[in-house]
């Protein structure tokens, strides 16, 4: 009976870590970015590639290089106090990306998405100061977000599953409660919000 029970419960956790995997924070901005020149046609795929290797790309590769050296325990980075140096960086990665950018002439429509990664960004390391949100939940919920517009008939679906699923792994994998799952859901709904005010 017990090998019965345990199956299943093997099964959901390898989901739920596949699909933690599928949406971490990294992933979803990346493809977010490089579906810019699909989604947005006058962005184009050189932007879209910069972008996402200066918002998503460097900043993983050093957390990558930090986990290697043994400074951050895993490439989710889950422990709350080696978070916040490691969302500075990405932000001033960011920042360098912006100016890459605009020497390319790129759009006004990729710096607002980058500057909306950029205020969830803010959000979620002020919010790690003193509490550990979901990272993960943040973006799923800000990419969902920013898939309705150009993604109409699927947009708001596409949306609903990708923030369920997301908080469902997170929980599943013991990584977050719920109100921390909440939590980041507000984040992401907050800094996409912000960056429909962006110019």
């Amino acid at each position: 009976m017990p090998e019965t029970l345990q199956a299943p419960a093997n099964q959901s956790s390898r989901l739920a870590r596949a699909v933690t995997e599928v949406s971490a924070p990294a992933v979803l901005v990346g493809v977010l970015l490089l579906l810019q020149p699909l989604l947005r046609p006058e962005v184009t795929w050189l932007q879209g590639i910069v972008a996402a290797a200066f918002t998503v790309g460097l900043p993983f590769c050093g957390i990558l290089w930090l986990k290697r050296r043994g400074t951050v325990t895993d490439h989710h980075v889950g422990v709350r106090s080696q978070r916040a140096p490691i969302l500075a960086a990405s932000a001033v990665s960011l920042g360098l990306g912006a100016l890459v950018l605009a020497l390319l002439d790129a759009p006004a429509v990729l710096f607002g998405e980058i500057g909306g990664v950029f205020i969830g960004l803010m959000l979620c390391m002020a919010a790690n100061l003193v509490w550990k949100l979901s990272v993960h939940s943040a973006v799923a919920a800000y990419v969902g977000l920013a898939l309705l517009a150009p993604v109409p008939v699927f947009g708001p679906a596409l949306a609903l599953l990708l923030a369920s699923a997301t908080g469902w792994s997170r929980i599943k994998l013991g990584d977050h409660t719920p109100s921390q799952v909440l939590a980041g859901h507000l984040a992401g709904c907050v800094a996409f919000a912000a960056a429909l005010l962006l110019p």
